[in-house]
């Protein structure tokens, strides 16, 4: 059995023959979610222009002073898209709207210290700021050429609109690869006492298509026929299969033998973590990848990060979600064998581990932000640093409720 940094290692040399990096053009409104595949420079400096942040007037300092106020005569007015042409000389304004131009040598006065409005003509302030003030230099922001967004960025909407700003209108995108996820189990959709809901099939389209994944999903029962057949269908259309349930030791585990039968080479199969364990990843000799995740809601989650995502990483011009660290808000001891990811959120003072019934505990994990990494042995005060992973596709602190525990009806 692997350990876990054995098996992102095995993850990080896998071979896709020559599918992945395939690189195509979006546009901006269908970029979102999509790695970039080349870095996005823009094109002309940020602001283009010394621009106005107030309403207010543009002067020429210092003006002309009359009984201890500064008075100046209101020759223009520019807006927004427009610009004033010319020179103002000393003592002269023009009245500008914020995100104007403001012509050269000038500085601008809120309207708020205005004494009259300038409505006759002049204006009339009783104190004046410091020269240049309330102005965005050319260039202040950023200077022509330089990179705003670089390859290997997922897109979020803040990327795209500044992408935007440097004048793009479409990006180099790596191209989707197609996932087809294969949901197993006698017990999952059946009806009666024993019969359970299928939350995995909509947890694994939620954290494929936040990652801008196609992705198809079919069910298949614990037969043999019907298992190989699924499979099968989904090899022959899909750059990698995803299955849930069927990888364990149990007697109706019927994947890796049935994987085996279809041609496909075993990478790693168990893996020293909790939750998600029996994972296998497996490929076959086309390149097609395999990844098999535990039956287990909250195994799913935590797999679905560690193993399937940096695996669609090969596709996606090796992007693989992002650890951050954050001070757990209380002490924590993990004494367990296995190197733990445990739900946590984010609270007001530090990461806070969930306190959760197990790997079906669905409920726990989906009132949580990411997964905390707890190696064996670890030991945490408050304050000290863990590595958390944020949820693919969730907001942070936009979490589901988690009902009073310890009761039993």
């Amino acid at each position: 059995m692997l350990t876990f940094a054995e098996s992102q290692d095995a993850l990080r040399r896998l071979d896709v023959a020559g599918r992945a990096r395939r690189i195509e053009r979006a546009s901006l409104r269908d970029a979102r979610g999509r790695v970039l595949a080349e870095d996005v420079a823009i094109d002309r400096d940020q602001p283009g222009f010394d621009r106005a942040t107030m309403d207010g007037f543009a002067v020429a300092l210092p003006g002309c002073r009359e009984g201890g106020a500064t008075r100046f005569d209101v020759i223009a007015t520019v807006t927004a898209g427009t610009t004033f042409e010319g020179t103002l000389a000393a003592g002269q304004a023009v009245r500008i709207m914020t995100g104007a131009p403001a012509p050269q040598g000038t500085t601008v006065i809120p309207i708020e210290l205005a004494t009259d409005g300038g409505s006759e003509g002049s204006v009339t302030f009783e104190r004046l700021p410091a020269a240049g003030s309330n102005i965005a230099w050319q260039g202040e922001d950023a200077h022509e050429g330089d990179i705003l967004v670089s390859a290997g960025t997922r897109l979020a909407p803040a990327h795209l609109s500044v992408a935007a700003m440097a004048g793009a209108v479409d990006v180099a995108v790596f191209e989707r690869p197609t996932v087809s996820v294969v949901t197993t189990g006698d017990e999952v959709g059946a009806g009666g006492a024993a019969g359970i809901r299928d939350s995995n099939g909509p947890l694994l389209d939620g954290l494929l298509e936040a990652l801008g994944v196609r992705v198809t999903r079919r069910h298949a029962r614990d037969r043999e026929g019907e298992l190989r057949a699924a499979l099968e269908a989904a090899a022959s259309s899909a750059d990698v299969v995803v299955t849930t349930g069927g990888v364990s030791m149990g007697e109706r585990d019927l994947v890796p033998q049935t994987l085996s039968d279809l041609g496909f080479e075993t990478i790693f199969h168990r893996v020293q973590v909790q939750p998600g364990k029996p994972v296998l990843v497996a490929r076959r000799y086309d390149g097609v990848l395999f990844v098999g995740l535990p039956g287990n809601p909250v195994s799913v989650l935590a797999t679905a990060h560690l193993f399937l995502f940096p695996a669609l990483g090969h596709y996606l011009g090796g992007w693989t979600p992002s650890f951050v660290d954050v001070p757990m808000r209380d002490a924590y001891t993990h004494g367990g064998k296995r190197h733990l990811f445990l739900p946590a959120s984010l609270e007001s003072g530090g990461l806070v581990p969930a306190r959760w019934n197990g790997s079906g505990d669905l409920i726990a994990a989906a009132a949580a932000d990411g997964l905390v990494e707890l190696p064996p042995g670890a030991a945490f005060r408050p304050g000290s640093p863990a590595r958390f992973l944020p949820y693919i596709g969730h907001t942070l602190a936009e979490r589901s409720n988690l009902p009073p525990r310890n009761t039993r009806k």
